[in-house]
């Protein structure tokens, strides 16, 4: 009788189980969830009955490639509401041997990106360390039996900075700052080849301090800038420059003119010399003229529409040292 019973209280017990169950379904209650997907810079909003996360982002036709993952925002399981992350997974290396092989991953640590990916290790045989943060592109080194890390320091070549010093004579330097190497720290591998020797290759090196750049004055003075270069002048003189084209005939020292050759007075300037002219360029002293007294000076131009252009006008001529 007892047992009657309790079999009754039993069926009672599953039936209304069955019947809470139901009752969604037969009032027409819905019991789907709304969740936010987020993926690839975009949002996705969906209704589903699933439960894991990743059945949800099949059902949404989100794809997840080797290495991708995904996340939930602020809950521990999926409710209404819930916010899941798509992450993808970001490039790396890892190198074991002679043997390189790319793969990606989205896990936090470089420990936890091997194992996702099932690369067997052993945690004293992985460079960077396996609780390191895993970054894009970084190299993920496991050692074989034969080979072992080693680490060391070295030193930082000092950067040097020039600075432009117009009281210093043109060609001269001055050291303003000595500066100061900087140090390194070295990751190598250490490896035993058959012979019984061993080689020793670099993997990475990572700067500890920092070097301090040397800061060199480089003297400007009686300098001035060309096309070519920063040239050294002897002197500069104020003059009034005209333009002119050719004639047919050969300049005063039996040269063919072509632009860059300036007629002066050679009591004033010395043919041959040459000199920079802002506006006009390099130039040297191969003519001269009846007008060409003293700082009066003539510009030859190819062009006849540029030699207009250029009219008359008052210049610096700078007259260069080389």
């Amino acid at each position: 009788m007892i047992k009657h019973i309790c079999r009754l209280h039993l069926n009672c017990l599953l039936s209304a189980v069955i019947l809470m169950l139901m009752v969604p379904f037969l009032t027409g209650f819905d019991i789907s969830q709304q969740v936010t997907i987020l993926y690839d810079g975009q949002t996705k909003e969906v209704r589903t009955n699933a439960v894991k996360p990743g059945k949800i982002l099949q059902e949404a036709g989100i794809v997840l490639e080797k290495g991708d993952g995904w996340k939930l925002q602020n809950t521990k399981r999926v409710q209404n509401g819930s916010v899941i992350e798509v992450l993808r997974g970001k490039p790396f290396t890892v190198i074991r041997g002679n043997e390189t092989v790319e793969y990606k991953s989205c896990k936090p640590t470089v420990g936890e990106a091997l194992k996702d990916l099932g690369i067997s290790y052993k945690k004293e045989r992985v460079y960077p360390d396996v609780h390191e943060p895993f970054k894009e592109g970084m190299q993920v080194y496991i050692l074989n039996a034969d080979e072992e890390l080693q680490f060391s320091e070295a030193s930082v070549d000092i950067p040097v900075k020039y600075e432009d010093d117009y009281s210093l004579n043109f060609g001269t330097e001055k050291i303003h700052v000595e500066g100061k190497a900087g140090t390194a720290k070295v990751v190598s591998k250490k490896v035993k080849n058959g012979d019984g020797s061993h080689s020793v290759q670099e993997l990475t090196r990572h700067v500890l301090i920092e070097p301090e750049t040397k800061v060199i004055r480089k003297g400007m003075a009686m300098s001035v800038y060309t096309p070519e270069g920063y040239k050294r002048y002897t002197k500069k003189i104020s003059a009034h420059a005209s333009a002119y084209v050719a004639t047919g005939s050969r300049t005063s020292i039996g040269l063919v003119p072509y632009e860059g050759i300036v007629a002066v007075d050679p009591r004033f300037i010395p043919y041959y010399t040459k000199m920079y002219i802002p506006g006009y360029g390099i130039a040297m002293a191969g003519d001269t003229g009846g007008d060409m007294v003293h700082h009066r000076v003539d510009l030859f131009f190819n062009d006849y529409h540029r030699a207009i252009q250029w009219g008359r006008r008052d210049v610096d001529i700078y007259i260069l040292a080389d």
